[in-house]
């Protein structure tokens, strides 16, 4: 049996600590269990926490310490001095694997690759040449935006390239589609916080599948198209925050649909009523709202993400989600094509609601058991 144990820190009546990245391991416990690995969970470290065969680190853990949520309240500047603490943990134990939750496929810290035996990341650029290069804000998309308009003062960034003797401990894990929402169109935030409870109180989380969020595709669709995006238009990096930005106003100017805030219930009832919901990247490429379309019966409208690779993959495109170019030369025909086209909107909601559910099927199942296979090796 091999003895793994996961830091990872967060409120523990949030929805997402519960229910969202590591929730597919508390899933399926007893079946990972049953293939040789004993999984535990820690929020801080102690000799228990130390006594195992691998040590998972999810790399928000230090960030997030009451120190710096104090400094974030005061506007401070928040400093994540991940390397030296990994420097104090590996003295105590080696075995080490990195879990780098950013956002982007980018805006990585490999310079803790000498450290650790293993560095995860939910999802990675396809060609690893691409972290060789310096790129600005350090995302392939930011730079492109940057290089095509000048939206920002041209500056250097430090970024730490990916060493070709690192290549082999780049390990990739499961992205934010593996969360589950809580169904908040048919139950209320007193169900939402027993929910929570029960989850912490029983070692069996199979029987609280009744308050996810479920896969809709009959509903009645009433509104051509869906787009609500946090714009971000005071934040100095621009580039990173332009294809939002764009996309909205050529869409107010196509659609005539008012960007409005909503209450989250409302959020997913309009997607539910929409034929297509169109995405655009936020601080990385990979958004809950794609994934919260997905559910509610939306086709995907997104940014072509051909160069990256992650799990679980709804990005395939024409098969599970229409891509448009960065250029947004082709975005309107995407749009109309998906709204004009019932058939192939029916078969990309279809095929992306698929490949969501088989993450807690046995396809879920042997996706896990051989990923830690791998960081075990």
């Amino acid at each position: 049996m091999i003895k793994i144990n996961i830091l990872n820190r967060g409120p523990i009546f949030n929805w997402g600590k519960n229910f969202g990245y590591w929730f597919p391991i508390k899933y399926f416990k007893e079946e990972l269990k049953d293939n040789g690995f004993q999984i535990d969970f820690y929020n801080s470290i102690n000799d228990k926490f130390y006594d195992s065969d691998l040590i998972i680190i999810d790399n928000r853990f230090f960030k997030y310490s009451n120190f710096n949520k104090v400094k974030k309240k005061l506007g401070l500047h928040v400093q994540n001095e991940f390397l030296e603490n990994i420097n104090k943990i590996s003295k105590k134990n080696p075995n080490i694997i990195w879990f780098d939750l950013g956002d982007s496929s980018g805006n990585t810290s490999f310079e803790i690759l000498p450290m650790v035996k293993k560095y995860v990341k939910k999802q990675f650029y396809k060609d690893k040449n691409l972290y060789k290069k310096t790129f600005f804000r350090d995302r392939y998309y930011a730079d492109f935006y940057q290089k095509k308009f000048q939206l920002e003062k041209d500056r250097d960034f430090k970024v730490y390239p990916l060493l070709k003797e690192y290549e082999n401990k780049l390990v990739l894990g499961w992205n934010i589609g593996v969360g589950n929402y809580f169904n908040i169109i048919q139950f209320n935030k007193i169900q939402k916080y027993r929910c929570i409870t029960k989850s912490l109180i029983n070692n069996n989380l199979k029987f609280l599948d009744k308050y996810f969020l479920g896969y809709y595709k009959d509903l009645i669709k009433n509104q051509d198209i869906f787009y609500n995006f946090n714009l971000r238009s005071d934040d100095p990096k621009k580039s990173i925050h332009f294809q939002r930005n764009q996309i909205s106003k050529i869409l107010k100017k196509n659609f005539d649909l008012p960007l409005k805030r909503l209450n989250h219930r409302s959020y997913l009832e309009r997607l539910g009523r929409s034929k297509v919901s169109v995405g655009a990247f936020g601080w990385g490429e990979i958004c809950y709202r794609e994934f919260e379309a997905v559910k509610m019966g939306a086709a995907v409208v997104f940014p072509n993400v051909d160069y990256l690779e992650t799990w679980p993959n709804i990005y395939k495109d024409n098969f599970s989600y229409l891509s448009y170019k960065f250029d947004f030369s082709d975005l309107i025909e995407k749009i109309e094509l998906a709204i004009n086209d019932k058939i192939l909107r029916d078969e990309l909601v279809l095929n992306s609601q698929n490949i969501c559910k088989s993450v807690y099927t046995e396809e879920g199942l042997k996706y896990f058991v051989k990923f830690f296979k791998k960081i075990t090796e």
